[in-house]
């Protein structure tokens, strides 16, 4: 390669050519490191019960773990599996007590687990600081430090690129976009003009950007376009799954908070505002002109229909369907989305139906007996 190359851990290099035209190396640093429990829950802020100087050289679930692994325990739905597995050490939480395993014991072991995968498992990409041949790059872009702009990328007038961005192959950058430092746009990524997207920022293969709102206005024959002339502005360490959609506002912005993460397939429309640390989980679809706020999370398939809010700190349970105002604060499900605790009344109820609609035509065939009953007697009476 021309240089040596030191990294403080004991890793293997492999290089990979991407593509057969594509002239400059991608360094995968591949970790492989050995720890004791100790040194883990250190590294985490956890304790050990057990033996602290056993080794670890990854993680592996439940089901896979032998040894030398360490495995987690974050679901209680899971704890009958761990007499069974082979794991050297297991990650569980305080309230844990059943097994004479070493344990890793922490306040969150899904954050524990998180946090070692990225420690001992976790790939270190070096991209080549340089731009590729067959990128198209307008005359009028500024360009970062140690930029890595790959095969076939398109970058449109005006537009600024941060120090550290990577462009992988075939991404499209339209007129006076903005793309701040560090961020990562994977391959076939589109962004339409005037796309402002912060720093840290991931966005996930063929995802658009800035695309134009669904807006049409009938006009007696037909219906007319309503152009959609506002922005979209994502920002700062922003993740956006992949085949995802984010269209541009019709007059305001359309906006993503800071720390908000976006699943697959979601479709998010013009003028759309989402807070800060807020979780899409994917298949999500958010209409137009709708508010979420922060620290919320909206469970797989949910819909929401335009011009709602949803207040801070809410959870919305999957397949649920928004249709009217959240406050802050509460847990919802169904369809329409209410309450955790009417949902909950609710099937208790519907579990209950049948017995209830038994009880329901007994009481009928009671009255009609009666009615009968006492028809007769009126007959008797009146002769």
């Amino acid at each position: 390669m021309g240089k040596t190359v030191s990294r403080n851990i004991y890793c293997r290099i492999k290089i990979y050519n991407l593509v057969s035209f594509f002239p400059f190396p991608v360094l995968v640093w591949e970790k492989k490191m050995e720890k004791t429990l100790g040194e883990l829950a250190q590294y985490v802020g956890g304790k050990v019960k057990g033996d602290k100087d056993i080794k670890i050289r990854g993680v592996k679930t439940i089901d896979e773990a032998d040894e030398g692994y360490i495995t987690f325990l974050a679901n209680d739905k899971y704890e009958r599996k761990v007499n069974n597995t082979t794991a050297s050490a297991i990650i569980v939480s305080p309230q844990f007590k059943g097994s004479d395993k070493p344990l890793l014991i922490s306040d969150n072991p899904y954050l524990a687990f998180a946090k070692i995968v990225d420690l001992m498992m976790n790939p270190e990409i070096e991209y080549p600081k340089t731009i590729h041949e067959t990128a198209v790059i307008s005359p009028t872009v500024q360009l970062g430090y140690d930029v890595s702009i790959f095969p076939h990328v398109y970058v449109g007038e005006r537009t600024r690129i941060g120090d550290r961005a990577v462009l992988l192959p075939k991404v499209f950058l339209g007129d006076d976009c903005e793309i701040g430092d560090n961020t990562i746009i994977h391959p076939n990524v589109v962004i339409y003009a005037n796309t402002k997207i912060g720093k840290n920022v991931t966005i996930h293969a063929n995802s658009v950007i800035g695309s134009g709102g669904f807006g049409y206005a009938p006009d007696g024959s037909g219906y007319f376009n309503i152009p959609q002339v506002g922005k979209t502005v994502i920002e700062d360490d922003v993740v956006i799954g992949d085949n995802t959609t984010i269209q541009r506002g019709a007059l305001d912005a359309t906006r993503i908070g800071r720390g908000t993460r976006i699943g697959s397939q979601c479709q998010i429309a013009h003028n759309v505002v989402i807070g800060e640390n807020t979780l899409l989980i994917g298949q999500i679809g958010i209409a137009g002109t709708a508010k979420i706020g922060s620290n919320c999370v909206l469970a797989g398939g949910v819909g929401i229909v335009g011009h709602v809010t949803v207040g801070d700190r809410v959870t919305v349970g999957a397949r649920s369907g928004v249709t009217n105002d959240l406050p802050s604060g509460g847990t919802y499900l169904g369809y329409p989305a209410v309450s955790i605790e009417k949902m909950r009344r609710s099937q208790i109820a519907m579990q209950r139906l049948p017995e209830i609609m038994e009880t329901l035509r007994s009481l009928r065939r009671r009255i009609m007996d009666l009615e009968e009953k006492l028809s007769g007697k009126n007959r008797t009476h009146s002769g």
